[in-house]
């Protein structure tokens, strides 16, 4: 069974995409003891994320796109938990931090989604 699918095509990628440049743009703004190492993990997580979706659809099977998007959905928890820390310190930024949680767990829902109707073979 081989799948056949673009991740750009995909609504999940399009929003991922859309949090790694976003989250990109949030963390030049952290400021403190431990910034760099914060906005960095940050960023990490939030590109896995695009990239375990783009990964699993190169892999061509429905099995592999699956597991990538397991691994996808723990990217975005771990975005979550470091968006929540990132609240306290990000006052000014308040807004862009609400949008990038909102946006996440609408990633989160649809990789569950996704994972359990993965596109057409």
């Amino acid at each position: 069974m081989v799948l056949r699918a673009t991740p750009t095509r995909l609504l999940v990628f399009q929003v991922a995409e859309s949090i790694a440049n976003d989250c990109a743009t949030l963390v030049r703004t952290f400021r403190g003891a431990g910034a760099f190492v914060r906005a960095d993990q940050l960023v990490r997580a939030s590109q896995s994320i695009v990239a375990n979706i783009a990964e699993g659809c190169g892999r061509g099977s429905v099995a592999d796109f699956r597991r990538f998007l397991l691994i996808a959905r723990g990217s975005a928890h771990e975005t979550l938990a470091l968006l929540r820390l990132s609240e306290s310190t990000t006052a000014d930024q308040s807004s862009l931090v609400h949008s990038l949680e909102s946006r996440t767990f609408l990633v989160r829902k649809l990789l569950t989604r996704l994972h359990s109707h993965p596109p057409p073979e």
